[in-house]
């Protein structure tokens, strides 16, 4: 099975700290490390419970071979986290470790199905190690949080608002699942087949 791995967190949120503070109807800036921090970590809830990125971030996949379907003379490697936004790199990892790239132009990307093709046959390929040779490195997410779904974003205010709320409690992880967040996210959970 592949592994994935975030390279670059985003470097902005959904959800400006301003908006969050207004939501959570504080009229200071004394608790602002910590409401960014609850933010982060609610986009972070989010983001795990639909399978998406909300905004910009890299992400590495090694993978086996046997997990490419074959699409006319094409290996196509399915990339989790949608939506798309572009591909860094591809390499090749051989036996001793070294690795090549492959030039990007030589490859396709369906961003709409979030797939990267990689050529059924190349010279790169020789010496490849067996086990998770392909590594590739990609940008997921919504390039700015206006392009992020607006139920998205209230699902993060709204659990971000549930732990502050409950930020002294024993039990604040466990309590920061409400249903309503779960309805707003059930229809962007990223489904594969």
């Amino acid at each position: 099975m592949a592994a994935f791995k975030r390279v670059t967190p985003p470097a902005a949120e959904p959800v400006a700290l301003e908006e969050v503070r207004a939501f959570l109807r504080i009229g200071h800036d004394g608790d602002d490390a910590l409401i960014a921090r609850l933010a982060r970590a609610a986009r972070e809830a989010v983001e795990e419970r639909t399978g998406r990125a909300l905004m910009a971030q890299a992400w590495r996949m090694a993978a086996d071979w046997s997990e490419a379907r074959r699409l006319n003379g094409w290996r196509a490697f399915a990339l989790p986290r949608p939506p798309f936004l572009a591909l860094t790199e591809v390499r090749i990892v051989r036996d001793d470790d070294t690795s090549t790239a492959l030039a990007l132009d030589a490859l396709r990307v369906r961003s709409d199905s979030g797939d990267v093709l990689l050529p059924a046959q190349h010279a790169a390929y020789t010496g490849a190690r067996s086990w998770r040779p392909v590594e590739i490195v990609w940008q997921a997410g919504h390039a700015d949080a206006a392009a992020v779904p607006e139920a998205l974003k209230i699902a993060v205010l709204m659990l971000t608002a549930e732990v502050w709320e409950r930020r002294d409690s024993v039990a604040a992880p466990a309590a920061a699942r409400p249903e309503a967040v779960a309805a707003l996210l059930a229809p962007y959970r990223a489904v594969r087949l």
